[in-house]
Protein backbone atom coordinates (compact mmCIF):
# COMPACT_ATOMS: atom_id res chain seq x y z
CA UNK A 1 0.00 0.00 0.00
CA UNK A 2 1.05 3.34 -0.61
CA UNK A 3 0.61 6.86 1.31
CA UNK A 4 -2.56 8.12 1.54
CA UNK A 5 -1.81 11.61 0.02
CA UNK A 6 -0.99 9.62 -3.55
CA UNK A 7 -3.94 7.73 -3.89
CA UNK A 8 -6.55 10.60 -3.19
CA UNK A 9 -4.50 13.22 -5.58
CA UNK A 10 -5.06 10.38 -8.24
CA UNK A 11 -8.34 9.96 -7.71
CA UNK A 12 -9.02 13.94 -7.50
CA UNK A 13 -6.79 14.18 -11.24
CA UNK A 14 -8.71 11.47 -13.10
CA UNK A 15 -11.80 13.00 -12.15
CA UNK A 16 -10.56 16.49 -12.71
CA UNK A 17 -8.53 15.57 -16.43
CA UNK A 18 -9.40 12.12 -16.47
CA UNK A 19 -7.05 9.23 -17.94
CA UNK A 20 -4.81 11.11 -19.62
CA UNK A 21 -3.39 12.69 -16.56
CA UNK A 22 -2.72 9.09 -15.26
CA UNK A 23 -1.04 7.68 -18.12
CA UNK A 24 1.56 10.90 -18.02
CA UNK A 25 2.60 9.51 -14.28
CA UNK A 26 2.72 6.26 -15.36
CA UNK A 27 4.97 7.05 -17.76
CA UNK A 28 6.88 9.87 -15.19
CA UNK A 29 6.98 6.73 -13.18
CA UNK A 30 9.08 4.05 -15.45
CA UNK A 31 11.15 6.96 -16.56
CA UNK A 32 12.64 7.92 -12.83
CA UNK A 33 13.01 4.25 -12.40
CA UNK A 34 15.39 4.05 -15.83
CA UNK A 35 17.11 7.47 -14.87
CA UNK A 36 18.26 5.96 -11.37
CA UNK A 37 19.33 3.17 -13.07
CA UNK A 38 21.35 5.07 -16.66
CA UNK A 39 22.56 7.47 -13.98
CA UNK A 40 20.85 10.45 -16.02
CA UNK A 41 17.78 11.80 -15.40
CA UNK A 42 14.93 11.04 -18.27
CA UNK A 43 12.48 13.57 -16.97
CA UNK A 44 11.83 15.93 -14.37
CA UNK A 45 11.12 15.18 -10.29
CA UNK A 46 7.41 14.06 -9.71
CA UNK A 47 7.70 16.03 -6.41
CA UNK A 48 8.33 20.01 -6.11
CA UNK A 49 8.79 22.28 -3.10
CA UNK A 50 9.52 26.44 -2.86
CA UNK A 51 10.71 27.27 0.50
CA UNK A 52 9.42 30.79 0.52
CA UNK A 53 11.04 31.87 3.44
CA UNK A 54 13.06 31.20 6.59
CA UNK A 55 11.21 33.88 8.26
CA UNK A 56 9.06 32.32 10.74
CA UNK A 57 6.72 33.99 14.03
CA UNK A 58 7.96 30.55 16.00
CA UNK A 59 10.76 29.60 17.19
CA UNK A 60 10.49 25.54 17.38
CA UNK A 61 12.73 23.14 19.50
CA UNK A 62 13.41 20.83 16.33
CA UNK A 63 14.03 23.82 13.56
CA UNK A 64 16.92 26.26 13.44
CA UNK A 65 15.62 27.94 10.14
CA UNK A 66 14.72 31.52 12.04
CA UNK A 67 18.65 31.75 13.24
CA UNK A 68 19.16 30.51 9.50
CA UNK A 69 17.04 33.23 8.49
CA UNK A 70 19.27 35.72 10.55
CA UNK A 71 22.63 34.44 9.56
CA UNK A 72 21.45 35.08 5.77
CA UNK A 73 20.38 38.71 6.28
CA UNK A 74 23.16 39.57 8.26
CA UNK A 75 25.85 38.19 5.35
CA UNK A 76 23.06 40.51 3.00
CA UNK A 77 21.54 37.63 1.09
CA UNK A 78 17.47 38.87 0.04
CA UNK A 79 15.05 36.86 -0.89
CA UNK A 80 13.28 36.42 -4.58
CA UNK A 81 11.04 38.35 -5.61
CA UNK A 82 7.80 37.53 -6.82
CA UNK A 83 8.47 37.27 -10.74
CA UNK A 84 11.49 35.24 -10.38
CA UNK A 85 9.41 32.86 -8.14
CA UNK A 86 6.52 32.70 -11.03
CA UNK A 87 9.60 31.90 -13.12
CA UNK A 88 10.83 28.78 -11.31
CA UNK A 89 7.47 28.01 -10.78
CA UNK A 90 6.71 27.96 -14.82
CA UNK A 91 10.19 25.88 -14.79
CA UNK A 92 8.63 23.28 -12.66
CA UNK A 93 5.87 22.92 -15.12
CA UNK A 94 8.19 22.72 -17.92
CA UNK A 95 9.95 19.69 -15.87
CA UNK A 96 6.60 18.24 -16.00
CA UNK A 97 6.33 18.58 -12.22
CA UNK A 98 2.70 17.28 -11.36
CA UNK A 99 2.83 19.19 -8.39
CA UNK A 100 4.35 22.05 -5.99
CA UNK A 101 4.42 22.45 -2.21
CA UNK A 102 5.14 25.96 -0.42
CA UNK A 103 6.80 25.48 2.99
CA UNK A 104 9.30 27.62 4.95
CA UNK A 105 9.83 29.13 8.05
CA UNK A 106 6.61 30.44 7.52
CA UNK A 107 5.25 30.99 3.87
CA UNK A 108 1.96 32.83 4.89
CA UNK A 109 4.84 35.30 6.01
CA UNK A 110 5.48 36.42 2.29
CA UNK A 111 3.03 38.97 1.36
CA UNK A 112 2.74 37.65 -2.05
CA UNK A 113 2.42 33.94 -1.28
CA UNK A 114 -1.91 34.06 -2.86
CA UNK A 115 0.07 35.02 -5.87
CA UNK A 116 2.41 32.35 -6.25
CA UNK A 117 -0.14 29.74 -5.03
CA UNK A 118 -2.05 30.94 -7.72
CA UNK A 119 0.25 31.01 -10.25
CA UNK A 120 1.28 27.10 -9.42
CA UNK A 121 -2.80 26.78 -9.86
CA UNK A 122 -2.56 28.23 -13.15
CA UNK A 123 0.03 25.88 -14.75
CA UNK A 124 -2.59 22.79 -13.47
CA UNK A 125 -0.49 21.43 -10.95
CA UNK A 126 -1.08 20.20 -7.48
CA UNK A 127 -1.02 22.85 -5.32
CA UNK A 128 -0.01 22.18 -1.59
CA UNK A 129 0.56 24.88 1.49
CA UNK A 130 2.44 23.65 4.68
CA UNK A 131 2.05 26.43 7.60
CA UNK A 132 1.56 26.04 11.57
CA UNK A 133 -1.70 28.38 11.07
CA UNK A 134 -1.72 30.96 12.72
CA UNK A 135 -2.20 33.26 9.69
CA UNK A 136 -5.29 31.59 8.70
CA UNK A 137 -8.26 33.81 9.65
CA UNK A 138 -11.21 34.24 7.95
CA UNK A 139 -10.30 36.26 5.32
CA UNK A 140 -6.90 34.01 4.62
CA UNK A 141 -9.45 31.04 4.52
CA UNK A 142 -11.54 32.27 2.00
CA UNK A 143 -8.47 33.26 -0.34
CA UNK A 144 -6.45 29.73 -0.19
CA UNK A 145 -10.23 27.88 -1.08
CA UNK A 146 -11.12 30.30 -3.69
CA UNK A 147 -7.67 30.07 -5.35
CA UNK A 148 -8.10 26.24 -5.42
CA UNK A 149 -5.73 25.36 -3.11
CA UNK A 150 -5.83 21.56 -3.28
CA UNK A 151 -4.34 20.45 -0.40
CA UNK A 152 -3.02 22.12 3.25
CA UNK A 153 -1.20 20.88 6.06
CA UNK A 154 -1.15 22.42 9.57
CA UNK A 155 1.20 21.72 12.31
CA UNK A 156 -0.15 20.11 15.48
CA UNK A 157 2.59 18.42 18.21
CA UNK A 158 0.26 18.23 21.13
CA UNK A 159 -3.24 16.82 21.81
CA UNK A 160 -2.69 19.61 24.59
CA UNK A 161 -1.76 23.50 24.70
CA UNK A 162 0.78 23.15 27.18
CA UNK A 163 2.63 20.63 24.55
CA UNK A 164 2.02 22.20 21.11
CA UNK A 165 2.52 25.52 23.07
CA UNK A 166 5.94 24.40 24.39
CA UNK A 167 6.99 22.77 21.29
CA UNK A 168 6.57 25.76 19.57
CA UNK A 169 7.87 28.22 22.10
CA UNK A 170 4.47 30.33 21.32
CA UNK A 171 1.79 30.84 24.28
CA UNK A 172 -1.48 30.24 22.03
CA UNK A 173 -0.19 28.48 18.71
CA UNK A 174 -2.46 25.05 19.69
CA UNK A 175 -5.49 27.72 19.81
CA UNK A 176 -4.69 29.23 16.55
CA UNK A 177 -3.70 26.17 14.60
CA UNK A 178 -6.84 24.73 15.84
CA UNK A 179 -8.60 27.51 15.04
CA UNK A 180 -7.22 27.64 11.80
CA UNK A 181 -8.61 23.87 11.16
CA UNK A 182 -11.80 24.79 12.03
CA UNK A 183 -12.08 27.02 9.70
CA UNK A 184 -10.59 25.86 6.41
CA UNK A 185 -13.13 22.58 7.14
CA UNK A 186 -16.15 24.70 7.89
CA UNK A 187 -15.57 26.72 5.13
CA UNK A 188 -15.12 24.08 2.29
CA UNK A 189 -17.91 22.68 3.61
CA UNK A 190 -20.11 25.65 3.05
CA UNK A 191 -18.67 26.04 -0.45
CA UNK A 192 -18.63 21.82 -1.46
CA UNK A 193 -15.17 22.67 -2.21
CA UNK A 194 -12.53 19.13 -2.26
CA UNK A 195 -9.64 21.08 0.20
CA UNK A 196 -7.83 17.97 1.78
CA UNK A 197 -6.88 19.25 5.20
CA UNK A 198 -3.98 17.82 6.91
CA UNK A 199 -2.58 17.42 10.73
CA UNK A 200 1.33 17.13 11.25
CA UNK A 201 2.92 16.05 14.04
CA UNK A 202 6.31 15.87 14.51
CA UNK A 203 7.19 13.38 17.33
CA UNK A 204 9.70 12.61 20.07
CA UNK A 205 10.17 11.82 23.80
CA UNK A 206 7.88 15.01 24.27
CA UNK A 207 4.81 14.13 22.59
CA UNK A 208 4.71 10.87 21.88
CA UNK A 209 2.86 9.76 24.83
CA UNK A 210 -0.11 12.11 23.00
CA UNK A 211 -0.68 10.19 19.89
CA UNK A 212 -3.64 8.55 20.27
CA UNK A 213 -5.56 12.25 21.72
CA UNK A 214 -4.00 13.79 18.91
CA UNK A 215 -5.59 10.95 16.01
CA UNK A 216 -9.30 12.42 18.22
CA UNK A 217 -8.22 15.70 18.08
CA UNK A 218 -7.80 15.78 14.37
CA UNK A 219 -10.58 14.10 14.20
CA UNK A 220 -13.09 16.61 16.53
CA UNK A 221 -11.31 19.67 14.37
CA UNK A 222 -12.64 18.62 10.98
CA UNK A 223 -9.00 17.17 9.57
CA UNK A 224 -9.05 14.55 6.72
CA UNK A 225 -5.86 12.80 8.32
CA UNK A 226 -2.56 13.36 10.28
CA UNK A 227 0.49 12.49 9.56
CA UNK A 228 3.11 11.69 12.25
CA UNK A 229 6.88 12.35 11.50
CA UNK A 230 9.71 11.14 13.92
CA UNK A 231 12.01 14.09 14.94
CA UNK A 232 14.66 13.64 12.45
CA UNK A 233 18.53 15.39 12.34
CA UNK A 234 17.59 18.79 10.60
CA UNK A 235 20.35 20.67 11.83
CA UNK A 236 23.59 20.31 10.35
CA UNK A 237 25.29 19.37 14.00
CA UNK A 238 22.74 16.39 14.81
CA UNK A 239 24.34 14.33 12.28
CA UNK A 240 27.36 14.09 14.34
CA UNK A 241 25.58 12.10 17.01
CA UNK A 242 26.92 8.87 17.89
CA UNK A 243 24.96 6.22 16.17
CA UNK A 244 27.00 3.29 18.67
CA UNK A 245 25.09 5.91 21.47
CA UNK A 246 22.99 3.42 23.88
CA UNK A 247 19.21 3.06 22.60
CA UNK A 248 16.75 4.31 24.95
CA UNK A 249 14.46 1.21 25.20
CA UNK A 250 12.15 2.54 26.93
CA UNK A 251 11.10 4.71 23.69
CA UNK A 252 11.56 2.35 22.02
CA UNK A 253 8.95 0.51 23.80
CA UNK A 254 6.35 3.52 23.63
CA UNK A 255 7.06 4.24 19.81
CA UNK A 256 5.89 0.42 19.55
CA UNK A 257 2.46 1.45 21.65
CA UNK A 258 2.28 4.76 19.25
CA UNK A 259 2.62 2.43 15.82
CA UNK A 260 -0.05 -0.25 17.35
CA UNK A 261 -2.63 3.15 17.53
CA UNK A 262 -1.73 4.30 14.42
CA UNK A 263 -2.66 1.76 12.85
CA UNK A 264 -5.77 0.90 14.97
CA UNK A 265 -7.24 4.41 13.91
CA UNK A 266 -6.20 3.34 10.36
CA UNK A 267 -8.16 0.39 10.66
CA UNK A 268 -11.45 2.35 11.86
CA UNK A 269 -10.89 4.45 8.89
CA UNK A 270 -9.24 7.51 10.38
CA UNK A 271 -7.12 8.96 7.72
CA UNK A 272 -3.25 8.06 8.63
CA UNK A 273 -1.03 9.68 6.11
CA UNK A 274 1.70 7.67 7.33
CA UNK A 275 2.01 4.41 4.64
CA UNK A 276 1.97 0.65 6.51
CA UNK A 277 5.90 0.67 4.97
CA UNK A 278 6.71 4.24 6.69
CA UNK A 279 5.55 3.14 10.46
CA UNK A 280 7.32 -0.27 9.85
CA UNK A 281 10.27 1.83 9.84
CA UNK A 282 9.39 4.09 12.77
CA UNK A 283 11.35 2.18 15.19
CA UNK A 284 14.41 2.01 13.54
CA UNK A 285 14.50 5.44 12.85
CA UNK A 286 13.61 6.17 16.63
CA UNK A 287 16.96 3.69 17.29
CA UNK A 288 19.33 5.93 15.43
CA UNK A 289 19.42 3.12 12.65
CA UNK A 290 20.62 4.12 9.20
CA UNK A 291 17.19 3.96 6.79
CA UNK A 292 17.18 0.84 4.77
CA UNK A 293 15.48 2.76 2.01
CA UNK A 294 17.21 3.57 -1.10
CA UNK A 295 17.36 6.97 -1.48
CA UNK A 296 16.47 8.62 -4.90
CA UNK A 297 15.76 12.30 -4.08
CA UNK A 298 17.94 13.25 -6.61
CA UNK A 299 15.59 11.89 -9.43
CA UNK A 300 12.13 11.93 -7.80
CA UNK A 301 12.41 15.53 -5.67
CA UNK A 302 13.26 18.77 -6.24
CA UNK A 303 13.29 21.98 -4.05
CA UNK A 304 14.25 25.62 -4.56
CA UNK A 305 14.72 28.04 -1.39
CA UNK A 306 14.23 32.20 -1.23
CA UNK A 307 17.35 32.72 -2.55
CA UNK A 308 17.44 30.75 -5.26
CA UNK A 309 19.44 27.85 -3.69
CA UNK A 310 18.50 24.07 -5.01
CA UNK A 311 18.31 20.83 -2.88
CA UNK A 312 17.30 17.59 -3.60
CA UNK A 313 15.71 16.85 -0.63
CA UNK A 314 14.38 19.00 2.37
CA UNK A 315 16.51 17.74 5.05
CA UNK A 316 19.50 18.88 2.80
CA UNK A 317 18.61 22.15 3.59
CA UNK A 318 18.94 22.16 7.03
CA UNK A 319 22.72 20.57 6.45
CA UNK A 320 23.13 23.20 4.23
CA UNK A 321 24.53 21.19 1.27
CA UNK A 322 22.99 23.03 -1.93
CA UNK A 323 23.24 21.40 -5.39
CA UNK A 324 23.44 24.80 -7.48
CA UNK A 325 21.94 28.26 -7.34
CA UNK A 326 19.71 29.68 -9.92
CA UNK A 327 18.35 33.39 -8.54
CA UNK A 328 20.07 34.16 -12.11
CA UNK A 329 20.08 30.77 -14.25
CA UNK A 330 17.79 28.36 -15.07
CA UNK A 331 16.19 25.38 -13.57
CA UNK A 332 16.01 23.47 -16.08
CA UNK A 333 19.59 23.77 -17.35
CA UNK A 334 20.72 23.04 -13.65
CA UNK A 335 18.34 19.89 -13.34
CA UNK A 336 19.77 18.32 -16.68
CA UNK A 337 23.50 19.32 -15.78
CA UNK A 338 26.64 17.36 -15.03
CA UNK A 339 27.02 19.46 -12.06
CA UNK A 340 23.30 18.08 -10.95
CA UNK A 341 24.13 14.66 -11.43
CA UNK A 342 27.00 14.59 -9.73
CA UNK A 343 25.00 15.40 -6.46
CA UNK A 344 22.64 12.72 -7.47
CA UNK A 345 24.90 10.46 -7.17
CA UNK A 346 26.49 11.63 -3.98
CA UNK A 347 22.63 11.85 -2.49
CA UNK A 348 22.08 8.08 -3.79
CA UNK A 349 24.27 7.23 -0.77
CA UNK A 350 22.59 8.74 2.28
CA UNK A 351 21.08 7.00 4.77
CA UNK A 352 20.39 9.89 7.48
CA UNK A 353 16.83 10.54 7.72
CA UNK A 354 13.25 9.11 7.84
CA UNK A 355 11.91 11.98 6.67
CA UNK A 356 8.14 11.36 5.36
CA UNK A 357 8.03 13.95 2.26
CA UNK A 358 11.02 12.47 1.07
CA UNK A 359 11.35 8.35 2.18
CA UNK A 360 7.63 8.15 1.27
CA UNK A 361 8.89 8.80 -1.90
CA UNK A 362 11.62 6.98 -1.87
CA UNK A 363 9.38 4.19 -1.08
CA UNK A 364 7.37 3.99 -4.21
CA UNK A 365 10.29 3.08 -5.91
CA UNK A 366 12.16 0.27 -3.79
CA UNK A 367 9.54 -2.57 -3.65
CA UNK A 368 11.71 -4.64 -1.39
CA UNK A 369 11.45 -2.21 1.38
CA UNK A 370 7.49 -1.53 1.26
CA UNK A 371 6.66 -5.33 1.04
CA UNK A 372 8.09 -5.41 4.00
CA UNK A 373 11.46 -7.57 3.10
CA UNK A 374 14.41 -5.35 4.02
CA UNK A 375 17.15 -6.99 5.71
CA UNK A 376 18.51 -5.40 9.10
CA UNK A 377 21.74 -3.08 8.92
CA UNK A 378 24.18 -2.73 11.33
CA UNK A 379 24.20 0.20 13.17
Amino acid sequence: MIRKIYKDFIIRKMQEEGAGWLLSRAKQYLLLHLSSLLRRPLCGPIHGSLMVTYRCNYDCVMCDFPQKCVDKVRAGKQELDTDRFRQIIGEFARLGTPGLGFTGGEPMLRSDIYDLLACTRQHRMITHLNTNGYFIDDVAAARIINIGVDSVNISLDGSRAETHDRIRNYSGAFERAAAAVERLHRLRRQQGVSLRIKNVAVIDGANIDEVPELISLSRELGADCIEFIPRQPLVAADLLVDRNATVDEMLLGKVDIMVAHIKNAANEGFGIENSPAHLRLLRSSFAGLPSPVLCRAGYNSLLVDCYGDVFPCFPYIGWEKPAGNIRNGSLVDLWNSQEYQLHRDSVSSCHDCYLNGQLELNLLFDHKVRMGFEGKRKR
